[in-house]
């Protein structure tokens, strides 16, 4: 399974974030659709930067050690 760079992945949100909130202030005049797009669009971002959160914290938790590897396979597959 291929590694995941959080930290990028969130950064690249972040940004995303910024454009977005920086679009909805562009377009505050225009039709009430394509606020609603801008504003669900930036929803999905916060809620992707909150799995993100969620993933990284529950990686910087030690996972628990098996004395032997016959429980370490079990646990781990």
């Amino acid at each position: 399974m291929p590694t995941v760079n959080l930290d990028l992945q969130l950064k690249f949100l972040i940004e995303l974030e910024t454009a977005l909130e920086d679009a909805l202030t562009k377009y505050s005049g225009e039709g009430a659709e394509k606020l609603a797009e801008l504003n669900y669009m930036r929803k999905e971002v916060l809620r992707a930067k909150r799995v993100i959160a969620e993933r990284r914290a529950s990686e910087a938790k030690p996972r628990r050690q098996y004395s032997t590897p016959e429980y370490q396979e079990v646990a781990y597959s």
